[in-house]
């Protein structure tokens, strides 16, 4: 196994920071890819790729992650290519290259310890030469891969002789490159230095070595052809080190133990090596000379700028170069800070713990002051301490938060497999992908949403014959939406396809014998859809068509506290919206009395709490007890019955709080309205296990539990008769 030397640092550092750097690149890629436009790429976006392979290619080397390192050697040929102008990008490039970037992500998580078997990279690799070895626009009829061309260069007017050694450099690395012939040099102010070149190759790669030693607006490439196979034969005889025209074959790269064909050779080498060999040989520089500065740093790309800079300073390091630098927008100048979740679930569950230590403190000092009435009274205090707790609470929560956009860069890549696969045309918008919300929710909210928006594209848009048939665009469009509502984030996932079929849905609850009255309204037919089994596919596709998938995602968003609401027009598509509250670690909560004893309501899901008399609920045979609320009969739920307590109140009535949840209302009878506080979330699964009708525990100010109740659970209760126990 590889050991990497500690000279540097700590090996294990570096190797977190590359795993997390090398899948913030492979993320970046594959965002670019998506949306590249293949019929006319922009140049920035193939160079944003290029940079952002070479820098996991190089960072791998070094770690010894030959594989990784392997793999991104044939993406750079691949996209040398690209860039170059050899040939035009086209879709079978790009499905090449995520599918690379598939395989890369299971190498990082392989060498992360993630994923036990390393992937198969073979097949891609394969595919990648494939790619490497299609003909170039230009070539010779029976040649693929780079084609040797004839360049005519010219230098000037100088605006300062260059200096000896920097103009035999470039002679001699263009000599090594391809063969040089008709050099006229006159290497004075104003004059100029002229030659004909071939090279395998484009004008860029002339650019590249050029721009190291001539200011590029003195520079000037004429590409004067295509060398032929009978050409190259006659310049072989005339030109002995011109290089030989060869069909490229799709061959394994060269090896990458050292990585040096990633450095520049420093003039001062140069011109040891000239002086001291009589015919000098191209051979790589040192390893330790050519990367390891002189501070320790280790160099892994340098620009023709900054190595010209460093020159006129005579420098003895080169600087970093940041090689995300042009995949991120120029206003982004803040400074991150890497830290562990760990650490950061830690410091949210202190910072609980002093919300529950402030609650006992103002519970006492309210407490003192009653019976020391007309003194000094502490409140003051605790109201600063209050304050500050909340904001120190806040500014906490706001590291655990994380912009949605985490999601929704999966999306593109979703599209385009599956609209691909079901031969549809599909447009991704995206908008509010800046809206942040728990990390924990990131993590538990990306399945059902990725469900969501396979089902629009499955279902939900037509195929473009169809679509054009019935006057709309051949391309249809799925949206996503994010916007924060209070303390709730909301997500809308919506298309403009068919839109439900309700009659197709009846006649399938029908035969599933689920009943529904034929005068419903859509709202209520269209909840059958979240049913268990439920489904009106014809037949059964890797797709969809099992029946599982809509219960799965309104269970899921449940388990969040949240709720999933639908609506369609025929004709003209379907949205689903998801509301899942900012953050599972504390609460806006009302709390209540049964019997003395507290529990705790999700204030975002209370309406309104009443009084209500005994004479006010009225028994519906097999639905229990019900409550008229300005025109709507309520069902009612007897806290007391469910959760039973040691010493019951003898009143027959009480409070109804009317809470809502998935579109449906319910009224619940309790004692007492306590009070309204932020609240603590503590798991019961963790601690003890999983209670029906409860969602969890809080501690209150004088230090006792208090369960908290799950609505949605309580709410889907009501009507059943007899409901003693959940």
């Amino acid at each position: 196994m590889f050991q990497p030397s500690n000279s540097f640092g700590d090996p294990v550092a570096f190797r977190t920071i590359f795993f997390e750097e090398a899948q913030e690149h492979l993320a970046n890629v594959e965002a670019i890819l998506l949306r590249m436009d293949t019929d006319a790429p922009h140049p920035d976006d193939l160079n944003a790729i290029f940079r952002a392979v070479h820098s996991i290619k190089g960072s791998a080397a070094m770690l010894g992650c030959t594989e990784i390192a392997a793999l991104t050697h044939l993406q750079e040929n691949l996209l040398d290519l690209l860039r170059k102008g050899e040939r035009p990008i086209d879709a079978e490039d790009v499905n090449a290259m995520l599918k690379a970037g598939d395989v890369l992500r299971l190498q990082v998580l392989h060498r992360r310890g993630s994923v036990a078997e390393a992937p198969d990279a073979g097949e891609v690799e394969a595919l990648l030469r494939e790619r490497v070895a299609q003909p170039s626009a230009d070539a010779v009829e029976g040649h693929s891969g780079p084609v040797t061309r004839s360049f005519r260069v010219t230098l000037g007017p100088l605006a300062a002789a260059i200096e000896e050694v920097e103009l035999d450099m470039m002679l001699s690395g263009l000599s090594e490159m391809g063969a040089v012939s008709n050099t006229v040099v006159d290497n004075t102010a104003g004059g100029g230095v002229s030659f004909d070149v071939l090279l395998q190759g484009a004008a860029a790669d002339l650019q590249s070595v050029l721009s190291l030693v001539v200011a590029p607006e003195q520079i000037h490439v004429e590409t004067l052809g295509v060398v032929g196979v009978q050409e190259q034969a006659q310049l072989q005889t005339t030109l002995p080190g011109a290089p030989k025209l060869e069909a490229v074959a799709p061959a394994a790269p060269a090896p990458l133990d050292n990585g040096l064909d990633e450095f520049f050779v420093d003039p001062a080498e140069f011109r040891r090596k000239r002086d001291t060999e009589a015919t000098p040989e191209p051979r790589p520089a040192d390893f330790a000379a050519q990367e390891h500065a002189a501070d320790g740093s280790i160099d892994l790309f340098i620009s023709p700028e900054d190595l010209k800079r460093q020159r006129s300073a005579k420098a003895a390091a080169a600087p970093m170069v940041d090689v995300l630098h042009d995949l991120l927008p120029s206003s982004h100048e803040t400074t991150f800070i890497r830290v562990s979740t760990e650490k950061i679930d830690l410091l949210v569950n202190l910072v609980g713990e002093l919300v529950i230590t402030e609650a006992m403190l103002a519970r006492t000092g309210a407490l003192a002051e009653g019976a020391n009435e007309g003194q000094y009274s502490a409140n003051a205090g605790l109201a600063d301490l209050s304050r500050h707790t909340r904001n120190l609470q806040e500014a906490v929560l706001a590291i655990r938060m994380l912009p949605i956009s985490n999601v929704f860069q999966r999306f593109p890549r979703v599209v385009h497999e599956l609209s691909a696969r079901l031969g549809k045309r599909v447009e991704l918008k995206m908008f509010g992908e800046t809206t942040e919300l728990d990390r924990g929710l990131i993590e538990k909210i990306s399945d059902p949403l990725t469900h969501l928006v396979r089902n629009a594209i499955d279902h939900g848009l037509e195929p473009p014959d169809v679509r054009i048939a019935a006057g709309k665009p051949a391309s249809g469009t799925v949206t996503l939406k994010a916007s924060q509502r209070g303390g709730n984030i909301v997500i809308e996932v919506s298309d403009d396809g068919r839109g439900l079929d309700r009659a197709k849905i009846m006649a399938a609850a029908a035969r599933r014998g689920i009943a529904i009255p034929a005068d419903a309204p859509d709202n209520e037919v269209w909840q059958v859809v979240f049913e268990a089994g439920f489904s009106t596919a014809e037949s059964v596709t890797d797709v969809s068509g099992r029946g599982v998938g809509m219960d799965v995602v309104r269970r899921n968003i449940q388990a969040l506290s949240g709720t999933v609401d639908l609506s369609s027009r025929p004709g003209q598509g379907t949205r689903v919206t998801v509301s899942v509250p900012l953050t599972l670690a504390i609460m806006e909560a009302m709390t209540i009395a049964i019997g003395g004893e507290t529990y705790v309501l999700p204030l975002a899901c209370v309406v309104e709490s009443l009084s209500v008399a005994a004479g006010e609920l009225h028994t519906l045979p097999g639905h229990g007890d019900t409550l008229r609320v300005r025109e709507e009969y309520l069902p009612v739920l007897h806290l007391a019955k469910m959760f039973p307590p040691q010493n019951p109140r003898e009143h027959a009535a009480g409070i109804a709080v009317i809470v809502e949840t998935d579109g449906s209302k319910a009224a619940l009878l309790v004692d007492e309205l306590v009070g309204q506080q932020q609240v603590v979330v503590k798991s019961l699964e963790t601690n003890f296990r999983k209670v029906p009708g409860l969602s969890g525990a809080t501690v209150m100010g004088d230090g006792s539990v208090a369960l908290i109740l799950d609505v949605a659970h309580l709410v889907r209760a009501c009507g059943r008769e007899g409901t003693s126990q959940l």
